[in-house]
């Protein structure tokens, strides 16, 4: 269906993901409206461009729309989507409407896939290629959005929590990393590898799958892939392989020494990340020497790392990490970045994750200097009895922080930081909206 002068409604248009693809089929030409259950900046990004947004659900909403876009959490049974009837579309079908016209390169993983997404995308930009980008968070150069038009090839981040990863038809695969995770919908981890394998063969005859060989699971799925495909990694079997030096790392191309390269986002996970967009561009045709000052003026995405301003002493941070071996990777760069004592404020996200990563998380989160631990954020879910952040905090050992509700943790954590006196950084870290109460306390709220 050609978007021109349709009418487009979006459910849940204040989400990262359709916000953005309200974005683009604005873009396109389409009218477009939404509604969401709760006002937000993006809610009201919208309504100051003219757009009507309605907060809080109604059937008669789709009444008035050619199509109704909705996330996958929106329940069969949901009066707007019984008023649609056929008249709807999953966000990711949606979505692979863009990718499939396109050559494109589709980018899922269990961590580092924003980041990466980013990284590919601002080098095509930088070396004049045009791409078109859809990302799952807000990039400054982007005009603090998460997606662009351009006419060259699509950059977009997928989303393999519910397979929608497998709609698009692309030219280009990549895979960050695969581990345990989604279990409220694959149910096991044989399923969700076998989603992954899938992923991998649905690329275009012509087209190649670059993954990580570092991690275990997507070295086992460039192992299985028949097709054509790349590794990238620290690994000496990767055919592009980084090597860390101080504040540097260098590049070899099966063998082929490419040169120093440098990136200004902290931790030895970046600098992976950036080598997958490296392995990407390269193979878009992108020389390395247009690459090189790409990657040194890069600037991160939003809540990944961000650095917020100062709590007394400490350096204040916003983290998305919401997975074991995130936590672990970002705790381990802030320590490499600032060497002294860490304060985590951390929200676990969803009671399936909780349930069934309680005892990984409070592994890696032990590894703080001090604790403070939210109450879970459900998202989408219902609690499930006996889960709840209490598993984390005995699984890590820690006794003396209590669970709290995520908007008294920023009047905590300023607390815990002015009695230490003593922390290099505090990082508030989660997927649901602990970044708000991070942002209040790097603007002055609950320092009194």
């Amino acid at each position: 269906m050609p978007l021109t002068g349709k009418h487009i409604h979006f459910m849940g248009i204040g989400g990262i993901g359709v916000s953005a693809l309200a974005e683009m089929a604005l873009a396109e030409g389409a009218v477009v409206s939404g509604c969401d259950r709760s006002p937000n900046e993006l809610t009201e990004k919208f309504l100051a461009k003219g757009i009507e947004v309605e907060i809080g659900h109604d059937p008669g909403h789709a009444a008035r729309a050619d199509l109704l876009v909705h996330t996958s959490a929106v329940p069969e049974d949901h009066p707007e989507l019984r008023a649609a009837g056929s008249r709807r579309e999953s966000r990711g079908r949606f979505l692979a409407r863009f990718l499939s016209a396109r050559p494109s390169c589709g980018v899922c993983g269990t961590h580092g896939k924003t980041t990466t997404s980013w990284l590919l995308a601002h080098i095509l930009i930088q070396a004049g290629e045009d791409p078109a980008v859809f990302i799952g968070g807000l990039a400054p150069e982007l005009r603090e959005g998460n997606c662009r038009r351009g006419a060259g090839p699509f950059v977009a981040e997928l989303d393999e929590s519910d397979e929608s990863f497998l709609l698009p038809k692309l030219k280009m695969a990549l895979v960050t990393n695969i581990e345990s995770d989604h279990l409220a919908h694959y149910r096991s981890d044989a399923a969700l590898f076998a989603a992954f394998d899938r992923f991998a063969g649905g690329v275009a005859e012509d087209g190649l799958l670059i993954a990580g060989i570092d991690n275990p699971g997507a070295a086992a799925l460039l192992e299985r892939h028949r097709g054509a495909k790349l590794s990238f990694g620290f690994s000496p079997e990767a055919e592009i392989r980084a090597e860390e030096r101080a504040g540097r790392f260098r590049v070899f191309r099966s063998g082929r020494d490419l040169g120093d390269f440098r990136l200004p986002l902290p931790g030895r996970h970046n600098i992976r990340n950036a080598l997958a967009a490296l392995a990407a561009s390269l193979e878009w045709g992108v020389a390395p020497e247009a690459i090189r000052p790409a990657l040194a003026r890069a600037r991160g995405v939003n809540r990944r790392l961000e650095r917020l301003g100062r709590l007394g002493s400490a350096v204040l941070y916003s983290d998305y990490a919401h997975h074991p071996t995130e936590v672990e990777a970002s705790l381990a760069a802030l320590r490499e970045t600032h060497g002294g004592p860490l304060l985590t404020v951390f929200q676990p996200h969803l009671y399936t994750r909780t349930r069934d990563y309680a005892e990984a998380f409070g592994q890696a989160l032990a590894k703080s200097d001090a604790l403070i631990l939210a109450d879970i954020y459900p998202a989408r879910e219902e609690p499930i009895a006996g889960v709840s952040s209490r598993l984390i905090l005995e699984a890590a050992g820690k006794t003396n922080p209590g669970i709290r509700g995520p908007f008294a943790l920023a009047r905590a954590a300023a607390e815990a930081s002015a009695r230490a006196g003593d922390f290099a950084a505090v990082v508030f870290m989660g997927a649901g909206d602990i970044d708000e109460a991070a942002r209040g306390l790097a603007a002055g709220e609950g320092k009194g």
